[in-house]
């Protein structure tokens, strides 16, 4: 069985106006199925002999990046800096056609992340937020309702759990939850929050208004230490999800719903890195539920599809260096080879 939720009409696109937002004229572009909010990084990676590659990331903006490439038409609720990386950051999104008109400008510096690649391709990130803009939110910056075309609100990341923007995020959340699917994936670095007691309460404060809860294995590790992923999972369905999927790594993902569970194993591939494998899978649940109208499967028949969808784009990530995800063609012609 599936539930929906969800409608359709407007959108736009590009450069800083004098509003103080990144403006978004964008003529000729489809209406937004799907929008989220949070974050944007620069990802510093080493690329040899000492020297590191500042490359655009974070990861909301790498989920807006990734549905979008999915072929859902995505709108980014984010705050730019002032600086000359925050050009760089805005260019990206634009390049992915991304719909950036709802995003605020400044003041600030662009928040900085040092990856670190393990002998298996795992990244691990120390950061430098400084006085990021990104969890600056005020109320009447998500005054407005989003445009009827969005099917699905994306949520998460640091953005979401630090404050003081964590809370102002969580009451624009359950604004919108009656219009359109809400989904949340905590995507926890305790290193940039108050601590695990701040960032559980918030989680589950989510979870209460969300229709659709991802997060890892290390996510739950991290907010219910010497719980089973499946016990916490369970926990937090039972705050009132549809749906619950938990990944991995190389051990695949499972999801609960009150119908059942559902399992997808992880594609064998060599792993160049593991950079942005688990905001390209959350984008290809999103563009999953926008492209069902905002339903969420509840179904395990139907979550499986899903998850095994999502774990083939996450696999494709994974032999590219740093947060690229693929494209809806290349999904399709991945999904074909295997």
């Amino acid at each position: 069985m599936t539930q929906d939720a969800g409608q359709p009409a407007g959108a736009p696109r590009g450069a800083a106006d004098a509003a103080g937002t990144v403006d978004a004229a964008g003529a000729g572009r489809a209406a937004p199925l799907a929008a989220v909010a949070g974050e944007h990084v620069i990802d510093l990676i080493p690329a040899g002999d000492g020297r590191l590659d500042p490359v655009p990331g974070g990861g909301p903006a790498n989920i807006a990046v990734a549905t979008a490439r999915l072929g859902t038409p995505t709108l980014l609720l984010s705050r730019f800096g002032t600086d000359s990386f925050a050009e760089r950051l805005r260019a990206r999104m634009s390049a992915e056609s991304v719909d950036l008109s709802r995003c605020p400008v400044g003041p600030g510096s662009s928040a900085l992340a040092l990856a670190g690649i393990g002998p298996d391709g795992s990244a691990r990130y120390d950061f430098w937020l400084a006085d990021a803009p990104d969890w600056r939110w005020s109320p009447d910056e998500l005054a407005d309702a989003l445009p009827d075309s969005v099917r699905v609100l994306h949520l998460g990341s640091i953005a979401a759990l630090r404050p003081p923007g964590d809370a102002v995020l969580l009451e624009f959340a359950r604004r919108e939850r009656a219009r359109r699917t809400v989904t949340f994936d905590p995507n926890v670095r305790l290193a940039t929050l108050p601590g695990a007691d701040h960032a559980r309460a918030r989680t589950e404060e989510f979870c209460r208004v969300s229709h659709l809860v991802k997060a890892s294995d290390a996510d739950l590790a991290e907010l219910y230490p010497g719980e089973s992923a499946e016990s916490a999972a369970a926990r937090l369905l039972a705050l009132g999800p549809r749906a619950v999927v938990v990944t991995r790594g190389g051990e695949g993902a499972f999801a609960l719903s009150a119908e059942g569970r559902a399992r997808a194993a992880a594609p064998p591939v060599a792993v160049r890195d593991t950079i942005g494998a688990g905001d390209t899978f959350m984008a290809a649940l999103i563009a999953g539920c926008a492209a069902a109208g905002g339903a969420v499967p509840t179904a395990p028949g139907e979550l499986e599809a899903l998850l095994a969808t999502a774990a083939r784009a996450a696999a494709i990530t994974c032999t590219r260096p740093g947060a690229d995800p693929p494209t809806a063609r290349e999904l399709a012609g991945f999904a074909f080879a295997g």
